[in-house]
């Protein structure tokens, strides 16, 4: 069995070199996940977690500006505020706790594999989990996935210590560990299913001792309690609207039927791993069954001490409660399960090859030595961990660490929520912020990013029903958002009036990528905003979906905008400039002195027509360039397919008499199709872009 030498292991040269191993890897793992940590935008759940961290600094608690407090993540946002304190509070503070705890995650996985299992299962498990690509989108934002995996994990291992193998110095830990769990999140409760691992493993003569009840009772109680004060306290957080207050409006709140949507999630996600863990698990299931019939060969240990079968347990069970338990099924939500996952995924494969090599090969093919049995065992293994391992590529590590906006997100922890490119909250926030008037007034779709960046928000823009962001509550004041209590409009005739109403103040309305969603955004404010008052447009963000409009401001919105002004562009290296003459007072600019070339790929969300275009790029560039540093602008189209290129050359066209230049390019878009700009910036290249305008031909449409 899988556990079989399991107990305090016997150290030697290879547990040293095993050990140098893994603290190489974390050491190269952690440098690598610090990289450009805070170049991208807060987005997802990342601004409650930045308001609470602010609440508890400014207040004490976590309190919103909208008076109420976040109750959810408690903990978690303790930890959050205290790196703050120290160190300021920002996105990269914010987030390099997830990537201390992934680290502190993959070193505990390694010690429970070395522990109970072996050093190979141990080294193994800690390298899977660092190149799985669900860890490294947990490491990297500030969310509370990656301390729920360490906790969640952490209480496992005590208990097992404390309580299966009687180790008393464990047990406080372990309930200290039960505690805390939920206080990062509450699917942390899933942890006390190790009691029942208990019971069905011991026996009700252990489970009924008075440690065991203790543990329970309190962990019980604290969770009732923090469930209960979630139902009748908590303004902001929940998952569900809660419209009966009622015994059977909580149970229903909490509660539903049956179903096996998180067993579907780990089989859509893992495929191949999970038929592997299942596999595991019966082989696990049965063992256990013959040894308890005495079937065990001498000196293996009872299934009643067997990690192999206490870790599957505590695998299903919390996947068997997710069956009732109410929530939107996304294959983050068994985040905490994963590492567990993983293991048991490792063990699976050590077994089965085993089973093949010991049970079927050797008695057949004559294979008598054990030092050659394990040769064939360890080749078996490895080739299986090859070909059924998921979600594990080395390879695409930096496209993760060096992600741009408009980047394609895939890992599915992403993905299933509806988010496939990260979003960019922060520059049109700041865009406003830089130029905001006490008088003014400021319209947010995502109201919590835009009090983070904008500093202040006065209406909250949303027409999604019940479901996709339910985030409204009636005050003595009318309908408000309860994050940072901002009124809410939720229809174009509402936001006329609000503009109507204001005819002598500046009115920004700040959008993300919801506005390309119909259930978010409907298609009448859509009408009204991208459509009727185009020319208010003043600001896209870098990932060509998150704009800015203004009324009120005709300097401004003189001229109208472009296709894509230059300050639009996603670059990383490239300044914004303000001054005269520059379409928007903007452009962006780069000096020159940067050693090695920048890429980047601006998304522009409007489908062109099929036929001819015209696209003009307006420009200064450095006089005497080589081919090697000049700049270049390049249309592209779907993916990635080249349209045409424009060579920012500083000799070959005339200047005006502030320095532009324009440079004019033609193609021709045969189907209907997204375009997209790709700017190409030399080492050395010394280029300021005003704007890409793209038109159609004359005469052509």
């Amino acid at each position: 069995m899988a556990d079989a030498a399991w107990g305090p292991p016997r150290w030697d040269r290879w547990d040293l070199a095993a050990r140098i191993l893994v603290g190489v890897l974390l050491a190269g793992w952690v440098v690598l996940m610090l990289r450009n940590l805070g170049a991208l935008s807060l987005w997802m759940d990342e601004g409650f977690h930045y308001l609470a961290a602010r609440g508890i600094l400014e207040h004490g608690y976590p309190l919103y500006p909208s008076g109420h407090i976040y109750w959810k993540a408690i903990l978690y946002a303790y930890v959050l505020a205290a790196g703050s304190f120290v160190f300021g509070l920002k996105a990269v503070t914010l987030r390099v706790v997830s990537v201390l705890c992934m680290a502190g995650l993959i070193a505990l996985m390694y010690h429970i594999g070395r522990r109970f299992f072996s050093r190979t299962v141990g080294v193994l498990a800690a390298v899977l989990l660092a190149f799985s690509a669900w860890e490294w989108e947990y490491a990297r934002l500030a969310l509370y996935f990656a301390p729920l995996q360490l906790c969640y994990l952490a209480g496992l291992y005590f208990f097992f210590r404390g309580y299966i193998a009687d180790e008393k110095r464990f047990k406080f830990p372990a309930v200290l560990f039960f505690l805390l769990a939920p206080l990062i999140h509450q699917l942390g409760m899933g942890v006390i299913f190790a009691y029942p691992a208990l019971f069905f493993m011991r026996g009700a003569r252990r489970f009924f001792r008075r440690d065991v009840l203790v543990g329970l009772a309190v962990t019980v109680l604290f969770y009732l309690g923090i469930q209960i004060q979630e139902f009748f306290f908590w303004k902001v957080g929940f998952v569900y609207e809660k419209t009966d207050q009622s015994l059977g409006g909580m149970i229903g709140y909490f509660f539903g039927s049956f179903n096996l949507d998180y067993f579907r999630e780990f089989f859509r996600s893992f495929p191949r791993m999970s038929l592997a863990v299942l596999a595991g698990l019966s082989l696990c299931l049965g063992t256990a069954v013959v040894k308890r019939k005495g079937g065990r060969p001498v000196g293996e240990p009872a299934p009643a001490r067997s990690p192999w079968l206490f870790f599957n347990i505590s695998l299903v069970l919390p996947l068997f409660f997710f069956g009732f338990f109410r929530t939107h099924v996304q294959p983050r939500y068994l985040a905490q399960l994963y590492p567990v996952f993983v293991l048991m995924f490792l063990l699976a494969l050590r077994e089965v090859g085993h089973g093949i090599i010991d049970g079927l090969a050797a008695p057949a093919f004559g294979i008598g030595k054990n030092r050659m049995r394990a040769i064939f065992r360890g080749l078996l293994f490895f080739g299986l961990i090859f070909l059924l391992t998921e979600g594990v590529r080395p390879e695409r590590i930096l496209s993760v660490v060096n992600r741009r906006y408009g980047d394609p997100i895939t890992a599915d922890i992403i993905t299933g929520s509806g988010r496939f490119e990260h979003y960019d909250h922060e520059s049109v926030g700041r865009y406003v912020a830089a130029k905001i008037r006490p008088d003014d007034v400021v319209i947010a779709i995502h109201v919590v990013f835009q009090k983070i960046y904008v500093g202040r928000v006065d209406y909250w823009l949303w027409s999604g029903g019940p479901g996709t962001w339910d985030a409204w509550e009636k005050t003595a004041d009318g309908w408000k958002d309860f994050y940072v209590g901002a009124r809410w409009i939720n229809n174009a005739a509402d936001l006329r009036r609000t503009i109507a109403a204001r005819p002598g103040r500046r009115i920004w309305l700040v959008t993300s990528p919801s506005l390309f969603r119909s259930d978010h955004i409907n298609v009448e404010l859509y009408d009204y905003i991208s459509v009727e008052n185009a020319d208010k447009l003043v600001y896209r963000g870098k990932d060509g979906m998150s704009e800015v409009y203004v009324w009120n401001d005709p300097e401004l919105t003189a001229g109208g905008r472009r296709t894509c002004e230059g300050e639009w562009l996603s670059t990383r290296r490239g300044v914004v400039v303000s001054g005269p003459g520059m379409s928007g007072r903007a452009a962006v600019s780069w000096d020159g002195q940067a050693r090695g070339p920048e890429e980047s790929t601006t998304k522009i969300v409007r489908r062109f027509s099929p036929g001819a275009y015209r696209a003009t790029v307006r420009y200064k560039s450095g006089p005497g360039l080589s081919n090697e540093t000049t700049g270049r602008i390049s249309l592209v189209a779907g993916r990635d397919k080249p349209l045409r290129t424009i060579v920012l050359s500083g000799d070959s066209r005339p200047a005006d008499k502030d320095g532009w230049r324009e440079a004019d390019v033609e193609f021709f878009a045969a189907r209907e199709s997204a375009v997209g700009i790709r700017v190409q910036v030399p080492g050395g290249c010394v280029l300021a872009v005003d704007y890409i305008d793209i038109r159609p031909k004359e005469g052509e449409q």
